[in-house]
């Protein structure tokens, strides 16, 4: 990458008399073309590098002024053949023109190391203005254009072609380039020429201006170019500098002394933003971000050898979820450091300093934070001072708050409901804190076995459910679905009103149908029967109204009508189900109804809007999950109903599928989509997302690695994922994590843009062919081999059983003779595993029927 050294210097030095005139024929400037004939100079001896440490330095002597009985390095005069006293003997300057862009001085000055030589040449400019001068140089040199220094790279280095890009401002008529390159070893030589001036050029890697920070925390706007330089180029400038709350701390507008130090009332270091609006003279403008740190930096304590000074705070006030947080960051510290930090009431005299948790006054005076809202599940943690604040809203933000204070602080990782890896540590001092985040998805329903738990869940931040349960903060909990039919059970109702149920080619039929949606004393019903449940079960938030799962509507006229006039079945069902919604309302402003938009019904309708109490459910169930929706051609239709609902409803809550139900425990390989499907379904403005999976059982495939990097993707859709695999592998199968990793990159890497997978991928399917299967077993013996004791060989074993699951489906006979079978049974008995598909028990039965009686 080039380095932008913005030596930019507006030189109004002019060379007037006899002794300007030089032997150097001016060369006219080229745009892009090499600087091929310089007078040279040298060498002059310097002295050999004593130590490691001066090779970030010019070599000593580099600074000596060998020039100065001929004007100095500043003012030079120079003509070939003229010869240059020096403490070692003389040196005469030769004039040498290279066929190509590189002047070597090995061979036109020395083979010696330890030296420097001077290349002297001049440009023809045609009109006054900026210019860039881009050279490379083996090894550190130093350059003056018309007497003025404008460049300077200290130490060793080797030569890359327009390493360094200088702006420079050249009068019309002669300019003067005088080099001056050091040699430290092996190659010595450079290259230079000369580009137009370019904004774009000029910001490529870099900018204008910085922030630079003085030893005593204080900071000044600064800039390499020149204050004539910059007075040159800039008409004005307005900048805004934000902390990291992103409020305004300090804002300018100035039309002149661009480069000044920053007026920031800070008491300790801590990190800012400034943005930098530039009005060029030329009518162009530049916008930079520039990140810097001020303040004086002030060391803090924490705990050391298993002692602390602080406590955990809490108000009287404090919320229950507040409260389970503080017993949670108490135990995870003392495991961490050994020491017990007590937890006080606010109000308990205390001397020392403390970690308080929760909104409240203290917070409030110590930050000038407006109150958050209970549901609010944002969250910020910082310091002032030696006190720690961890806050946001008292259902679930502080406890959020404090479970990414020890995620990101202290390094705690909560893999599983039963694996959580903490470091030890003796002593944590630090200097600034301050972090806020806030959920990318409003409801986020991991439904992996593994995440029912509800410590598990509170602690990766999973606040959705399909049931209530007992979890600290609560749940958004979203009641049933597919329950026309619970609703309404056909042995209540069809015997004696079969006119409720579908009209399907002429007859009334409850056999895997649906409800007659346009006949009222349905609706009544369904009012009544929703009404009774949400009175009965009043913690859930949203209730489901929604089609069986299955197919075969109601055909009868007055349906169909409906049907006809919104182009689809979704028409009716939300005609239905708003006013359901609409009755329910009055009694329960604060709940939702909520629906299918699933198989048919997955269309949106042309007209008919879902109230603002409606949720509906979208399903992705038909899709390809090889490809990411944007990208697949078989995707195509899906995304354009998930967009067409996006504008339509209010509420789209999501229903997404994330492994194969015919096969939970055979490999799926479909890590590649879960992100950018995700991404997609936030942009589309979905306020909650359930990733349905292996819900029955442990066991599916990579449950606990997906569980885990499905509720940081809900949390943040643009965490990085590789990151969070990574660190996963690392901290689930320590060691053994190397070979799991390739394993799973090259399961992944089995798709192909041809490559399309369902939810009914089978065990006979076009990616497991060839050597998958040798080259994935080859991988879990070693991971096995190197596995770190005999609790993370078990997690290895797990995670080999969809493999052998495989292995034992494609070839059932061999499987009982090499002892694959046997191994993978030892495995499902072992983790009690007692699902290998959605169906259940009878799946089991038919999967050891195969394998057993296989001949």
């Amino acid at each position: 990458m080039k380095k932008f050294t913005l030596y930019l210097c507006f030189f109004t030095f002019f060379f007037t008399g006899k002794s300007s005139a030089q032997k150097v024929t001016p060369q006219p400037i080229a745009a892009g073309k090499w600087l091929q004939t310089w007078l040279l100079c040298g060498p002059f001896s310097l002295e050999k590098p004593k130590d490691a440490f001066q090779q970030w330095d010019h070599l000593v002597g580099f600074n000596n002024d060998f020039l100065g009985k001929i004007g100095g390095e500043k003012n030079p005069k120079i003509k070939a053949g003229d010869a240059v006293k020096h403490p070692n003997g003389t040196a005469k300057w030769q004039q040498h023109t290279t066929s190509d862009s590189i002047i070597d001085l090995n061979k036109t000055i020395s083979q010696e190391d330890n030296i420097c030589a001077y290349a002297y040449t001049e440009v023809q400019a045609p009109e006054a203005g900026i210019w860039f001068v881009t050279l490379g140089t083996n090894d550190g040199g130093r350059l003056w254009v018309n007497g003025v220094e404008v460049w300077d790279a200290p130490g060793a280095r080797g030569l890359t072609v327009d390493d360094d890009v200088i702006p420079v401002t050249l009068k019309k008529g002669t300019n003067t380039l005088l080099l001056k390159v050091e040699e430290r070893g092996n190659r010595w030589e450079f290259c230079v020429r000369l580009f137009p001036f370019s904004t774009q050029k000029l910001t490529a890697n870099g900018g204008i201006f910085k922030v630079t920070t003085k030893e005593n925390g204080e900071a000044e706007l600064a800039s390499e170019l020149s204050t004539t330089v910059l007075n040159e180029l800039i008409q004005s400038i307005q900048y805004s500098i934000r902390d990291n709350q992103k409020k305004v701390v300090l804002a300018e507008q100035r039309g002149r002394d661009f480069t000044h130090p920053l007026n920031l009332k800070i008491s300790h270091l801590q990190p800012f933003t400034a943005q930098v609006d530039i009005q060029l003279k030329n009518g162009e403008k530049l916008m930079q971000l520039i990140p810097f740190e001020a303040g004086k930096r002030i060391n803090y304590t924490l705990f050391s050898h298993k002692k602390s000074s602080y406590r955990i705070a809490l108000a009287a006030t404090a919320s229950a979820s507040e409260q389970w947080a503080a017993q949670e960051l108490q135990r995870w510290l003392k495991e961490i450091s050994g020491a017990e930090l007590p937890i006080q009431s606010l109000n308990q005299p205390f001397d020392g300093p403390q970690i308080v948790l929760g909104f409240n006054e203290f917070i409030k005076t110590k930050t000038d934070a407006t109150p958050p809202a209970e549901l609010d599940e944002s969250f910020r943690y910082c310091n002032t001072g030696q006190d720690i604040l961890i806050y946001g809203g008292s259902q679930r933000g502080t406890m959020y708050g404090v479970m990414t204070f020890l995620e990101n602080e202290l390094g705690c990782r909560f893999y599983t409901p039963t694996v959580q890896v903490i470091p030890k540590r003796d002593e944590l001092v630090f200097t600034h804190f301050d972090h806020s985040e806030a959920p990318g998805v409003r409801v986020r329903n991991d439904f992996y076995y593994e995440a029912f738990d509800p410590t598990w869940a509170a602690r990766n931040k999973m606040n959705g459910a399909m049931n209530q349960r007992q979890q600290p903060g609560g749940v958004e909990a979203y009641w049933s679905v597919h329950t026309f039919y619970p609703l309404m059970p056909p042995a209540e109702f069809f015997g004696k009103h079969p006119e409720y149920y579908s009209l399907i080619e002429g007859k009334r039929t409850h056999d895997r149908a649906q409800l007659c949606l346009s006949n009222p004393d349905v609706l009544q019903i369904i009012t009544d029967r929703i009404k009774k449940r949400m009175r009965e079960s009043p913690d859930y938030l949203i209730y489901d109204v929604s089609q069986n799962d299955w197919y075969n509507p109601c055909q009868c006229d007055k349906c169909q009508a409906i049907v006809q006039r919104e182009g689809g079945e979704s028409g009716i069902n939300i005609w239905f189900v708003n006013q359901v919604a609409e009755a329910v309302e009055k009694e329960f402003p604060n709940k939702f109804i909520g629906t299918l938009a699933y198989q048919y019904t997955r269309t949106p309708p042309k007209s008919i809007r879902p109230r603002n109490n409606v949720v509906v459910r979208l399903c992705s169930i038909e899709c390809c999950f090889a490809h990411d929706f944007k990208s697949c051609p078989e995707n195509q239709s899906f995304l354009q109903d998930l967009k067409g609902w996006s504008t339509l409803a209010p509420h789209m809550y999501i229903w997404d599928y994330v492994v194969n139900f015919g096969h939970y425990i055979m490999p799926y390989p479909n890590f590649k989509v879960l992100q950018p499907n995700i991404k997609t379904f936030q942009e589309n403005n979905a306020i909650g997302i359930m990733e349905q999976a292996a819900y029955q059982s442990r066991g599916g495939e990579f449950a606990e690695l997906k569980a885990y990097l499905i509720s940081k993707l809900l949390w943040n859709p643009e965490c990085n994922a590789n990151e969070v695999v990574d660190d996963f592998m690392v901290g689930y199968y320590g060691r053994a994590g190397k070979y799991i990793r390739q394993y799973y990159d090259l399961l992944q890497g089995r798709i192909t843009p041809d490559t399309h997978i369902h939810l009914g991928l089978k065990p006979d399917d076009v990616i497991f062919a060839g050597d998958f299967v040798q080259q994935a077993s080859k991988l879990f013996k070693e991971a096995e081999k190197v596995a770190d004791n005999d609790e993370i060989l078990r997690r290895v074993e797990m995670a080999s059983l969809p493999l052998l699951y495989l292995k034992c489906r494609k070839n059932p006979t061999f499987s009982r003779v090499d002892g694959t079978y046997l191994k993978f049974n030892t495995i499902v008995k072992r983790e009690g595993i007692t699902h290998f598909a959605e169906e259940g028990a009878p799946n089991v039965e038919a999967f050891h029927h195969w394998v057993e009686n296989a001949k």
